[in-house]
């Protein structure tokens, strides 16, 4: 399995969750998905790394993180590509069926809006199927 590896800094550790803060550069140089996903490079994110070990890791401390690089295309088919799918699918079929542009382009919006909320509600499931790892340096 490939694996996508940001060096990261733990920012909070609460319970078995670890927060830590990265500067995405070096582990997208490699990535199909880089040009799709949205993050630029020199780009600081929080992330939430859940580990049964967390109470180790102390705030300040430089840590790996990573990701089974097929997770990260799931993750960017889950936020980009369905909701594209799905607003050109409405767009072109409210078209066909002689709809005026502004009904058209408003359902297309309102569809990938509501599809995001949608995936706001299951972020729980998400969190568990796209998983990140962490480690000591």
């Amino acid at each position: 399995m490939k694996y996508i590896e940001h060096k990261a800094v733990v920012v909070a550790v609460e319970g078995s969750v670890v927060e830590v803060e990265m500067t995405v550069e070096e582990a997208c140089a490699g990535c199909r998905a880089k040009e799709i996903c949205g993050v630029g490079t020199g780009e600081r994110r929080v992330v939430a790394v859940h580990d049964s070990m967390a109470q180790y890791y102390e705030v300040g401390e430089q840590v790996s993180i990573s990701i089974e690089e097929i997770m990260g295309v799931k993750a960017v088919i889950y936020t980009y590509i369905i909701p594209f799918f799905i607003m050109i699918t409405l767009l072109l079929g409210l078209k066909a069926a002689e709809a005026s542009d502004l009904v058209a382009g408003g359902s297309a919006l309102l569809a990938a809006g509501l599809y995001y909320v949608v995936l706001w509600f299951f972020r729980s499931r998400l969190e568990k199927e796209i998983v990140f790892k962490i480690k000591k340096l």
